[in-house]
């Protein structure tokens, strides 16, 4: 919860320094839905120093909702913040054969640097880079009996590129595919969970835009 108030804290002070600095039209707010695919795991020979096993990790398909407010400054850039939540299960097993599993409900908050390509009254394509965080919050649907797992924030590497499609003067369609790089999380119970590897996330989404 206080994730989710800090990074929508964060969208209304984009909001207030683009009313701050000068037209509301350098502003625009996004609504819609994000698939979570995890596309890749790069796999270890063990999951930690302790262990003699091979753990291998997964992570299950999902669809959440987006909110994402951009702050155009100059012709060809723009400052990107998206807030994402949604929920998912994570997999865990080794050698012997055990498989664990933690249902989670996620919150990712990322920030971009949006640069413009060249485009057309309707069209505006874009490329992003940027980085942020990702909060596991396990609920009660988990498969262990080492212990309850806890809360994990990894960080992630974000990359992608999209468009914007105009409708209106103020009204658009923005098309975007982001992908994360990040570590698996380990919910405090590193014996189990504890693998290290690294995780590629494809995350599709389309939202209704709204242009100040």
């Amino acid at each position: 919860m206080k994730l989710k108030l800090t990074l929508i804290a964060i969208l209304f002070a984009f909001a207030s320094m683009a009313y701050a600095q000068g037209p509301l039209s350098n502003l625009s707010i996004g609504v819609g839905l994000q698939g979570v695919f995890p596309a890749a795991t790069f796999d270890k020979t063990s999951s930690n120093e302790g262990s003699p096993y091979p753990t291998v990790q997964s992570s299950s398909k999902s669809v959440g909702y987006t909110v994402d407010g951009r702050y155009n400054f100059g012709r060809h850039s723009a400052l990107d913040l998206s807030v994402t939540w949604n929920r998912n299960t994570e997999y865990y097993g080794n050698s012997e054969g055990n498989v664990y599993h933690v249902q989670t409900n996620n919150g990712e908050g990322i920030v971009s640097y949006i640069a413009r390509l060249p485009s057309t009254e309707r069209l505006k394509p874009f490329a992003l880079v940027g980085g942020g965080l990702v909060r596991f919050s396990p609920n009660d649907d988990y498969s262990v009996n080492a212990g309850s797992p806890q809360t994990t924030t990894k960080a992630a590497f974000a990359y992608g590129f999209g468009s914007d499609v105009r409708i209106s003067d103020s009204w658009g369609i923005r098309m975007q595919y982001r992908g994360l790089l990040r570590s698996a999380p380990d919910f405090k119970i590193p014996s189990i969970f504890g693998t290290g590897l690294k995780s590629h996330v494809v995350e599709p989404s389309i939202q209704l835009l709204y242009h100040f």
